[in-house]
């Protein structure tokens, strides 16, 4: 395990991609008026931000310190990371401290835990390590907050919670049961028996542990209620995802008939969309539109089987930019027919102005969402029929897209998150306390 820890360098960090320029923390909606200690419990390395778990941490807390608190993070990772590799994320931190999840290890961890009733992934990121270290930050930083990032890091806040009067936030961002459930209908064989046990193991764990915490925070309105279901004396705020920092500059003008999918495909739900549009809906575009092309975008192509492909279809795999796969595609399509949560590339496609089409369980995640913003439907031939629509008629494409883009910019900002931090809704004083010293690197 590592330390690294960095003073924060101004230009360095107005230069760099991920970083905005740092905001004064004296705001007239802020509840405080001297910078708050808040320390990050997260199970994955938030840099580089992408997937919607690291998204989320890495603008949480790249908000937090740009509005001038003083952020420090205790993460796991697979391996301890080279210092320049997550540079523009230590130029975010006070401190930064890393446990080692070796893979292995923890997969035997979960298998022990199968004739137990604890949830597998609780077991999956057991960790002696990240006990010590929780308990050694908490005690030299003394925080004003402690953001806990999803139920698996739940139990490393909860033992310390009588050691440390300071305001506990347990971020589920999605009722992980309630997305399992979703699941079940396409799930078959041992896999099925699997996640539905895991369903009720971690059912149990969410209500049990949601109302020890003086918050909880989920994505949307949906997974209040679902949350609200499982755990009724639990406090819950609703804090939505925001944008990333591209500008979706267009590039030229769009394609003529080309559909994209983007998701990290080793994610079920994606797998399966995927599956429903190329074999499904896809095949129904072409017979009325037979240039119409699909491409599939994003991490883990390389998993998707045979069913994958098809005439007009491309998989194109990771793009580093998403203005390059999003300013030039005619339709943007997510098609899942189960979802957990708010996907982040839907909020990014309609930021970008490209129309988008989608299904019901998708939509679910975005309400309250005008109707007029995007297309829904969840038959394969309605779905074909939309897509088809608006590639004929490139005008009313536009005009979605704007609608879309204008929403989604208005909404989604983390701004909201911000204010959610900085909200004590009474509970414990303003802090007063000078910032401590920056600690020494060391090994």
């Amino acid at each position: 395990m590592r330390i690294f820890t960095a003073r924060r360098r101004e230009r360095e960090c107005e230069a760099c991609h991920w970083l905005p320029r740092r905001r004064s923390l004296s705001r007239p909606d802020s509840c405080y008026t001297a910078a708050m200690r808040v320390v990050f419990l997260t199970s994955r390395m938030p840099f580089p931000p992408e997937g919607g778990d690291r998204f989320r941490v890495f603008h949480f807390l790249r908000t937090a310190s740009e509005a001038g608190h003083e952020v420090h993070l205790v993460t796991f990772d697979r391996s301890v990371p080279e210092p320049s590799a997550i540079a523009p994320l230590e130029r975010l931190l006070a401190s930064i401290r890393i446990v080692p999840l070796p893979k292995l290890l923890s997969t035997l961890r979960s298998a022990k835990a199968l004739p137990t009733g604890e949830p597998l992934q609780a077991a999956y990121y057991r960790s002696r390590r990240m006990r010590e270290q929780v308990g050694e930050t908490l005690r030299r930083v003394r925080p004003d907050v402690v953001y806990t990032h999803l139920f698996r890091m739940a139990p490393y806040a909860m033992e310390r919670m009588k050691e440390h009067r300071t305001r506990w936030i347990l971020d589920l961002t999605d009722v992980i049961s309630a997305g399992i459930a979703r699941s079940l209908p396409f799930r078959r064989g041992p896999d099925l028996w699997l996640y539905r046990e895991e369903m009720r193991r971690i059912e149990r764990f969410e209500a049990a542990i949601a109302p020890r915490f003086d918050e909880c925070w989920v994505i949307s309105e949906a997974e209040r209620a679902n949350l609200v279901g499982l755990a009724p004396d639990a406090r819950i705020r609703v804090v939505p995802m925001g944008l990333g920092p591209e500008p979706f500059h267009p590039n030229g003008p769009r394609d003529a008939a080309r559909l994209l999918f983007l998701g990290f495909h080793e994610v079920f739900h994606n797998r399966d969309a995927v599956r429903f549009l190329v074999q499904d809906v896809f095949p129904r575009v072409r017979a009325a539109v037979p240039e119409a092309t699909l491409d599939i975008v994003g991490r883990s192509s390389g998993s998707l089987g045979a069913w994958a492909r098809g005439d007009g279809v491309r998989i194109i795999g990771y793009a580093p930019r998403l203005e390059d796969v999003l300013m030039t595609a005619t339709v943007f399509v997510a098609p899942h027919r189960f979802a957990a949560g708010l996907q982040t590339k839907v909020i990014q496609a309609l930021a970008s102005g490209i129309p988008v089409v989608s299904t019901p369980p998708v939509r679910l995640g975005l309400e309250p969402v005008p109707d007029d913003v995007l297309r829904i439907a969840i038959e394969p031939e309605a779905l074909a029929a939309q897509i088809v629509q608006l590639i004929r008629d490139p005008a009313d494409a536009a005009a979605l897209g704007q609608r879309g883009r204008a929403w989604a910019r208005s909404t989604f900002t983390w701004d909201i998150a911000l204010e959610a931090l900085e909200s004590n809704n009474g509970a414990h004083p303003k802090p007063t306390r000078k910032p401590l010293p920056f600690i020494p690197a060391a090994v």
